[in-house]
């Protein structure tokens, strides 16, 4: 599914976050940092990921650098290599304590939030290239509403898929 207007767009990331979290509380703190899949990524260093992807949007939206918000270095982000962003974020929040970890991922979910409340359908239609006009790529880029959408309710629903799959397996 894709949205195309605020209205659509709002509805959606909410129900996404609540479903990700009654997935999340179901499980400990133990649980959280302990299970662990075969690349050794726990729910901890998921929701770590999740944070960072969705402050690279927050950022984006400010037209400051992705890579600042995705806390990589700005040749990593450039590479467009993602298991190379992600194999950075792993390393850069891995002994990040999950007290941490969990108030991260709520206040950078609520600071995007109210970021993205303001914004007209118009500014959602604004193609990527209006935010960070100087980042290299092909064309103008998708438009806004499509960032927003992949980095918030695809991603959470797919890595609320991997969380539900982590836990059975264990």
């Amino acid at each position: 599914m894709t949205v195309t207007t605020k209205a659509e767009l709002m509805p959606a990331i909410e129900q996404a976050w609540l479903a990700l979290h009654r997935e999340l509380n179901l499980l400990s703190a133990a649980q959280m940092e302990q299970q662990k899949d075969a690349m050794g990524w726990s729910v901890k260093d998921a929701l770590a990921h999740l944070t960072a992807w969705e402050r690279s949007v927050l950022f984006f939206l400010q037209g400051r650098d992705r890579h600042a918000g995705l806390g990589v270095p700005e040749m990593v982000y450039l590479s467009e290599d993602e298991d190379q962003i992600n194999a950075a974020i792993y390393a850069q929040h891995l002994d990040q304590p999950l007290a941490d970890v969990l108030q991260q991922f709520r206040n950078t979910h609520a600071a995007l939030m109210a970021l993205i409340e303001p914004l007209t359908d118009d500014d959602l239609h604004k193609p990527y290239s209006h935010y960070l006009p100087n980042e290299p790529g092909d064309g103008d880029g998708p438009p806004a509403i499509n960032v927003i959408y992949g980095n918030t309710v695809h991603h959470f629903q797919e890595h609320m898929r991997w969380i539900a799959s982590l836990v059975v397996t264990e």
